[in-house]
Parts: C-alpha cells; sequence; structure tokens
C-alpha cells in the first residue's frame, strides 16, 4: 500500500522473546542487589577493616598504612595481641623486632634514654654519668669529681693537688706550682698546702678506671 512502510517479519524476526525479556530483568535485578549488598558490607575505614579481619599473631600488628596488612613490630617496640603496637616506655629500650611481650627491658647503669619507642639507649657522655638503670637522663658530674669516659655510671674524684671545679669535668687539672689542692676539692687551688702526696698524673684510664688512690662516687 503506498504512503504505508511495511516491515517482512521475515526479514526482522523479534530477537527478544517475553521469556528472554523476564531472564534479562530478573538477571539484572538480582545483580543490583548483589552489588547494594557488597557496597554496604565493605569497610570504610580502620575501625571497620579491623573488624572485617581476624587480628595479627602476637609480635605483629595491623598497619593501616598499608590497608591493615599484618607487619613485623619494629624494634623499640612490641605487640602483645595482634591488635595494637606499643612504645617502650623512656629509660627503656628493645633491639628485636617481633617482640610479643612487654614491657621492654631498662637501659642499663651508664646509659640512658628520653624518648620513647627506641631500638637503643644513649651512653652518658663525658663529663657525665648515670648510675640506676632505666633512666631517661644523665647526670653532670659534680664539682670535686670528673668522668673522662664515655658509659660510665660512676665519676672519680680528684687527685691531691689536682682541681675539677664546676659541674661536667671530664679531667682533673694539675694545681700549679706552689699551689695545692686536697683530694676530692671542688674549689680552686690554694697556697695552703695540702697534707698528701701529689702523684705525677691524674688520669682515668680508657675503661673507666679512676685513678689509683681516688674513688668513685
Amino acid at each position: 500500500m503506498r504512503g504505508f512502510l511495511q516491515l517482512n517479519p521475515s526479514l526482522h524476526p523479534p530477537t527478544h522473546t517475553p521469556y528472554t525479556y523476564t531472564m534479562l530483568f530478573s538477571t539484572s535485578f538480582i545483580s543490583t542487589l548483589l552489588l547494594a549488598s557488597v557496597v554496604q558490607a565493605a569497610p570504610s575505614g580502620p575501625d571497620n577493616a579491623l573488624e572485617a579481619r581476624a587480628p595479627c599473631n602476637p609480635g605483629y600488628y595491623p598497619n593501616y598504612n598499608k590497608n591493615g596488612v599484618c607487619t613485623l613490630c619494629p624494634a623499640g617496640h612490641y605487640c602483645p595481641d595482634g591488635q595494637s603496637l606499643s612504645n617502650c616506655g623512656t629509660g627503656q629500650y628493645q633491639p628485636k623486632t617481633g617482640t610479643k611481650q612487654g614491657p621492654c627491658p631498662d637501659c642499663p647503669s651508664g646509659t640512658y634514654q628520653p624518648n620513647e619507642g627506641q631500638a637503643s639507649c644513649i651512653p652518658a657522655p663525658k663529663g657525665g654519668y648515670v648510675l640506676y638503670p632505666g633512666a631517661h637522663s644523665y647526670n653532670n658530674a659534680s664539682s670535686g669529681s670528673f668522668q673522662g669516659v664515655m658509659g660510665q655510671n660512676l665519676t672519680c674524684t680528684t687527685c691531691c693537688g689536682y682541681s675539677a671545679v664546676g659541674n661536667s669535668n671530664t679531667v682533673a687539672t694539675r694545681c700549679p706550682s706552689g699551689t695545692y689542692a686536697s683530694p676530692g676539692s671542688g674549689g680552686a687551688c690554694t697556697k695552703t698546702k695540702a697534707n698528701c702526696v701529689v702523684p705525677a698524673t691524674c688520669t682515668q684510664l680508657a675503661n673507666g678506671t679512676c685513678p689509683a688512690g681516688t674513688q668513685n662516687h
């Protein structure tokens, strides 16, 4: 018929049957529901990530900078429950990795540590000392004493005829000719004779041993 477009069914067969449309709709609907459930269940932060992941073994912790991957406990710390990273306290240290239990060991005498989470301790400097373990600071050698070796827990008193005025002395200084000082004197040398024998030297040994005739304190 003129003026009308007629389609030949044999040339344009229907591409979908009613059954096919029903299957496509059902599959699409189910996929949408599954996608929605996955989005709702997905963790959105560290707390949720921890809930969704089993705790790490002791000696490890969940590193949220790496998507919560279980990471070996670093030196200076301990990880007791597989969920937390605990710092060693001040005056403490931990050189090992993978430590499970705290507290960390105390710094030995002669050393100190002012910061948390450290793998080692700091030796007391020359002119200073640390008497007790677990210290977070060091003491200065007092007037009349000196300390010329690092990492020591005591100081040496001055010899007869030597002085160490002020604090943090690393050596004992021999008095000028004609002046004197008593052992352990924290004052300046004077012309008053001391009732003692002046040694040729008042030098500390490399291992920290004080000069003969002096005292550790």
